[in-house]
């Protein structure tokens, strides 16, 4: 044991000369205890092999017995010294990369395959002391199982590669599968599963090979891109909607930002001047200002991208009134940001619509047949309940 720790101790100063002795600053120093324990483990095996060849007395089956359990641990011990030289390059990678979304760990769990299989070769020529070639030839009479036993791991094999290759999906994009109920980032990139950890902090693990199958949504375009898109609509109630006479358009007129968009809309006649007849031929209606204005009001705002898309339209009316479809972009793309900014313009819209003689549909509710029951007891001269 003395011994061990001796060499570990050594062997860690050898390590850290030999390997990092250019760039100490940037190889911890539990870099170095790792590798130098993996090589420790090599000492007892090579001393009890070697001390063996300057015992010619001891019986031959005991030698036999002895060489090949230190042929045994050899490659074992080779094995997780070349795992743990992965998992360096690996980590390694992760930090001085610039590519830090880039994951290549599956590539890294498939060379650690590659070593156990070869480590599994040895081992058993060893154990049956026959050429490693003699093993990998009787290999091919279970070729049909070793697929079989290894289909996954070949499938997740292709997914890595082409999802690598075709930058689809790297660390830190937010996707969505709605068939899985799962929203969130992606937090590893692993031979056989993708890591995400969910907007609810819970985790989920998807295998690397539904993402060639299965439809998802990634939104780091959105991000990349700087805009953020908003489409969402509220209702307007059908029977609010009239054409503009000068009676109603006083009010929409007191409003500032209405005078540009209702110029374009008379083609830049006198708006007090302009007859109630001439509002019905041309199907202006106080819901069409509303449109526009809004439109303008839009562009105005500095936090909404004017160079793309900023659309007003209704939809196809519904029992429940006609929705009115606010469709823009934000310049943020910061989820609280973009939550403020669209709040923000339906909060405006819901205050605004009022002024210009629409009225938002909402289903009825307490106080709605609370005002109906008055607007009845005012109508039979009958003394009104109390609202609470």
């Amino acid at each position: 044991m003395t011994a061990h720790l001796m060499c570990k101790f050594l062997l860690i100063k050898i390590v850290r000369k030999v390997f990092f002795s250019s760039h100490k600053q940037d190889v911890p120093l539990e870099k170095d205890r790792r590798i130098a324990e993996k090589l420790s483990n090599f000492i007892p095996v090579i001393i009890v092999y070697y001390v063996l060849q300057f015992m010619p007395n001891m019986p031959a089956s005991l030698v036999t017995a002895i060489n090949t359990i230190c042929g045994i641990l050899f490659f074992i011990f080779l094995s997780v010294f070349f795992n743990e030289m992965l998992d360096i390059v690996n980590s390694s990678y992760l930090r001085k990369t610039k590519r830090k979304n880039h994951s290549i760990k599956g590539y890294i769990q498939i060379g650690k395959i590659f070593i156990h299989i070869i480590a599994a070769i040895m081992i058993l020529a060893v154990m049956s002391n026959k050429s490693p070639a003699i093993i990998i030839s009787s290999l091919g009479a279970v070729a049909a199982v070793l697929m079989l036993v290894f289909q996954h791991t070949l499938l997740s094999l292709v997914a890595n590669i082409q999802l690598s290759s075709n930058d689809v999906l790297q660390l830190g994009d937010w996707i969505e599968m709605p068939d899985k109920n799962l929203s969130g980032e992606v937090t590893d990139i692993a031979l056989h599963t993708i890591t995400i950890r969910n907007w609810d902090n819970t985790i989920s693990r998807i295998p690397t090979k539904n993402f060639l199958t299965e439809t998802y949504t990634n939104w780091q375009a959105m991000f990349s891109s700087g805009a953020r898109r908003i489409m969402r609509s509220t209702t307007i109630d059908q029977h609010s909607v009239k054409f503009l006479t000068q009676e109603t358009l006083a009010p929409m007129l007191a409003l500032r930002g209405t005078n540009e968009p209702l110029a374009k809309l008379i083609d830049g006649r006198d708006p007090m001047g302009v007859p109630d007849s001439w509002f019905m031929d041309n199907g202006l209606t106080n819901l069409t200002l509303f449109r526009h204005y809004l439109m303008a009001w839009l562009a105005d705002r500095p936090d909404i991208i004017k160079d793309m898309y900023i659309v007003v339209r209704t939809l196809k009316p519904t029992p429940s009134g006609i929705p009115l479809e606010i469709y823009c972009f934000t310049s943020s793309v910061l989820w609280m940001e973009y939550e403020n900014t669209q709040s923000a313009i339906f909060e405006y819209i819901t205050a605004v619509a009022g002024q210009f003689s629409l009225r938002l549909y909402q289903h009825p509710a307490g106080h709605d047949f609370w005002r109906l029951s008055q607007e009845y007891s005012l109508r039979d001269r009958i003394p009104p309940p109390g609202e609470g």
